[in-house]
């Protein structure tokens, strides 16, 4: 397999030409630590794949470990598990499942939904690579359901490591509450999001909160290239396929974003972010 893993072919990690049947497995002539992922003359035929430590993970910044001192490190690195590679709509948890642990995308991206007294899935977040999730759970059972939106995989802090680790790391404690807390926060922005702010308010705010989001993690903040549908979109923000597609043509209109399938670029992030407020112009 020749060397090729150009900027165009990269998206959350994985090089799209180079895909077997799992992302794990690659016959890499050259060390990549792109996104999380560090596979060095990786076999096919073997099908093993390089556990990537927390400490050499190109998410570390962003992840949970990201507060503690280089000793503790090792003490919750002993404690993670890198679970395999999932397929696009497969299941990482369910509703109703037992409570087994917290979440850190390494590559890919989740949604996590919630089953609606009409029996529609009502989409309740998106999670990029370095985010944690599964917060649902603590309460013995997970509320809401966490879905592979493409090739994704995790790193798994078990319930058993969490309660160990809170107790040898005050802080990792302080970290898992402030995580919570932004849970929290998250949670209260969307319910005013869905009773207060326009349709084109709620889609201009999701477009800033991605722009920022993919910043981070070292992406363009102008070309976004989203793992979710159109569908998915509206279902988050409360609004029909119909009225996203027309948003999305008003923001063209207005030389503010313009999109191409699942490629957005934003052409005037200060204009869009004003209009999160209501100050953007007609």
């Amino acid at each position: 397999m020749a060397n090729h893993l150009p900027g165009d072919r990269l998206r959350w990690g994985l090089c799209t030409r180079c895909r077997i049947n799992d992302i794990s497995v690659y016959n890499v002539r050259k060390l990549v630590n792109n996104v999380g992922f560090l596979y060095v003359a990786v076999s096919s035929s073997l099908n093993i794949p390089m556990k990537l430590t927390c400490r050499d993970c190109s998410l570390a910044g962003l992840c949970l470990p990201h507060a503690l001192s280089p000793d503790d490190m090792g003490q919750f690195e002993t404690m993670v598990d890198q679970r395999s590679a999932m397929a696009r709509g497969n299941f990482l948890y369910q509703t109703g499942d037992v409570f087994g642990g917290l979440y850190a995308v390494k590559s890919g991206s989740f949604k996590t939904t919630i089953s609606a007294s009409d029996g529609e899935d009502q989409i309740t977040g998106f999670y990029l690579p370095g985010e944690l999730f599964g917060f649902d759970g603590f309460d013995d059972h997970y509320s809401c359901s966490a879905v592979a939106l493409e090739h994704s995989s995790v790193c798994e802090l078990p319930l058993s490591s969490i309660d160990q680790l809170v107790i040898k790391l005050p802080n990792l404690r302080r970290e898992l509450d402030r995580l919570m807390a932004r849970e929290i926060t998250t949670d209260q922005s969307m319910l005013l999001q869905l009773s207060r702010r326009t349709a084109e308010q709620r889609l201009a705010a999701f477009l800033v909160s991605l722009s920022t989001r993919f910043k981070q993690r070292g992406f363009s903040g102008t070309e976004l290239r989203l793992s979710m549908s159109r569908y998915d979109i509206a279902n988050y923000l409360g609004l029909t396929a119909e009225t996203v597609s027309r948003l999305f043509k008003r923001l063209k209109e207005r030389h503010l974003a313009l999109v191409n399938g699942r490629t957005i670029i934003i052409q005037d992030f200060e204009a869009l972010h004003r209009q999160v407020h209501g100050s953007g112009g007609q």
